[in-house]
């Protein structure tokens, strides 16, 4: 990634370049000085006279009311993004975003200082008001690097994180289209990611860092949302039930630690393995909503390992477990099947108890097998569903 002092002359020749193409619009005769960039929330009395400016010249901030002319305000709201959008559109400024910066600042000086001035006069003139604002855009990136409160290296993160999941929204809608779906309103939620997008990469090039992240955040979540509402499961979903699953297996396993205690066993090293299986818990929640995804894996694979040694700090593993869900199916087999005979015996019908323990048998034999290939967790629930079944058969005698 090249340095924003690398870059700053890049980004005022292609400023520049834009200028000299576009096409001026209608001069106003409102006069106002602009001595910082005006967004949506801003509050002063430029922003009133930005406003004024507008009305003048055709982009009406309101019919009637508040905006309206006559009726301006000191107040960045979305009826002023709404007009400067217009205003830029009219004038060539891309992206037209309604965030009234250096673009647009050189644009409006170079339109209401213009007057009569021919077109080549007046691309002149815009192209050396842009040009005049290198100093000030110098002075800004310096100011911003010395107040940002976010690192390049967050900033650069977040924004590399933001398109790869607007490249990978773009291509679920696609497919969602060549399904047939309907997905015209995911479009237009792609297409405002996109522009976030935009303006968090000329916020980084211009050493803005606090403003690039809030911009490329927007546009994660932006595609996020696009990207499930395209039918898509985000990596965010899939993780987030990862640890809700996990969550209840902590709960399950404190339960287990009171039966043990109540059996008078040894539960202190479990207590803490779990407790720190909490702890990582928290992080891998905390790392989820910084959509560290990578780093949440880890964590999720280290929660797991926890959960299992707490529960074999007390004898009751997975394999112990299957173990004894094993012998218990294997008890109760051999006991229905003593009452078969007897009941056989007897002159009874036993075809349908026999068929059903049949079918515990091999249940069994499968679990068996799932044990003997270190699968406890089949082989336990197996063996437990051989008990069921053996018991199945029982009731039918």
């Amino acid at each position: 990634m090249q340095t924003t002092k690398n870059l700053i002359p890049y980004s005022i020749i292609s400023l520049a370049a834009l200028a000299f193409f576009a096409i001026p619009a209608a001069h106003a005769a409102v006069q106002c000085t602009f001595d910082r960039d005006l967004e949506l929330g801003v509050d002063g009395e430029d922003t009133r006279c930005l406003q004024q400016y507008l009305n003048d010249a055709g982009f009406t901030i309101a019919a009637s009311g508040v905006g309206s002319p006559g009726n301006e305000t000191t107040l960045f709201r979305a009826l002023t993004q709404d007009a400067v959008v217009a205003w830029q559109k009219a004038n060539g400024i891309s992206p037209a975003s309604g965030y009234f910066g250096p673009l647009s600042r050189a644009k409006y000086e170079s339109l209401t200082q213009g007057g009569g001035a021919t077109t080549s006069d007046t691309q002149s003139s815009q192209v050396q008001a842009l040009l005049d604002q290198l100093s000030v855009l110098k002075q800004q990136v310096s100011e911003a690097k010395q107040e940002s409160t976010v690192s390049d290296s967050d900033a650069k993160k977040m924004l590399l994180k933001a398109i790869d999941q607007v490249e990978e929204t773009t291509d679920q809608v696609e497919d969602a289209k060549d399904d047939g779906d309907d997905v015209d309103h995911v479009e237009d939620d792609v297409e405002e990611a996109r522009e976030d997008l935009y303006e968090a990469m000329t916020a980084y090039l211009e050493g803005q860092y606090d403003r690039a992240l809030a911009y490329a955040e927007d546009a994660l979540d932006g595609a996020l949302d696009a990207y499930e509402d395209a039918g898509g499961e985000t990596e965010e979903a899939e993780l987030e039930e990862e640890l809700e699953k996990l969550e209840d297996e902590i709960d399950d396993t404190w339960d287990r630690l009171d039966e043990a205690e109540d059996d008078d066993k040894e539960i202190e090293e479990s207590e803490e393995l779990l407790e720190r299986a909490e702890d990582r818990l928290d992080q891998a929640e905390e790392l989820l909503d910084d959509a560290e995804y990578d780093e949440v894996r880890d964590l999720i694979e280290d929660i797991e390992d926890l959960i299992e040694d707490a529960i074999d700090a007390i004898g009751d593993s997975k394999e112990s477990r299957a173990e004894d869900a094993i012998e218990d199916a294997e008890d109760i087999i051999d006991y229905v099947k003593g009452r078969i005979e007897d009941a056989e015996d007897d002159g009874d019908d036993v075809d349908d108890a026999e068929d059903l323990l049949e079918e515990a048998e091999d249940l069994l034999d499968d679990a068996e097998d799932a044990y003997d290939d270190g699968d406890y967790e089949d082989a336990e629930e197996l063996a437990e569903e051989a008990e069921d079944v053996a018991e199945d058969a029982l009731d039918e005698l």
